[in-house]
């Protein structure tokens, strides 16, 4: 088993650079080469999305190579309608137009809300800077505007935030309890905001293990 990890929107791979030893070969993708479509799965592995990497996660189902999910702080779209839950729609519209005017402004702002430290605030600017404004919009219209709907069920952890203020906690509670997953598992970090990679490094480690000896089990 090889452990494959996919960053969220505007972070690179070392949003994980917290992650301890899983025990098993990693992998370390961009959301922007998965939406490119210019990565390699290993024959038999986990992944493990965060925020628009697990979204992405969810839609990669048809790849045999996958067979197990852990999707942090994710959704299967971030839009909300009467059957999903989300932000408002017209929040894109208005995320674009901050982008538009001032890019390092709302990408600070959207750290925050994330809710990163002000110490930690220069490092997640310095791997957005690896992104285009092109690439920045192209993601968020995946996150706002794409519907994920898995092709198969194979065995996945959920781990969220209970107070994330970014992707709330009710969508990947949709997820759980409506996309009918074989042997899937919630876990919920009381209090945790959207960051899970970087405040709650353990957490993930740790579900990835349980995850890997339910597939061998």
């Amino acid at each position: 088993m090889e452990v494959v990890f996919i960053s969220g929107w505007a972070t690179t791979n070392d949003i994980w650079k917290k992650i301890s030893d899983t025990g098993f070969p990693v992998h370390f993708f961009k959301w922007n080469e998965v939406l490119a479509g210019s990565v390699s799965l290993p024959p038999s592995c986990i992944v493990v999305g965060w925020s628009l990497g697990g979204q992405l996660a969810l839609d990669m189902l048809d790849f045999p190579e996958i067979k197990g999910l852990l999707l942090i702080s994710s959704m299967c779209c971030l839009s909300s309608d009467d059957h999903r839950p989300g932000v408002d729609p017209s929040t894109f519209h208005a995320i674009s137009s901050m982008l538009s005017r001032s890019r390092v402004g709302y990408i600070k702002s959207f750290f925050r809300e994330c809710g990163a430290e002000r110490n930690e605030l220069p490092e997640l600017l310095k791997q957005s800077s690896s992104f285009t404004d092109e690439e920045l919009l192209h993601g968020l219209e995946i996150m706002f505007k794409k519907v994920v709907k898995p092709t198969r069920s194979l065995p996945t952890t959920l781990i969220h935030g209970t107070s994330d203020a970014i992707i709330p906690f009710e969508c990947s509670m949709h997820i759980f309890e409506e996309l009918l997953f074989k042997c899937t598992s919630l876990v919920p970090v009381s209090g945790g905001n959207h960051l899970l990679p970087i405040t709650h490094p353990d957490v993930i480690t740790e579900a990835i293990k349980e995850l890997a000896e339910r597939i061998d089990s």
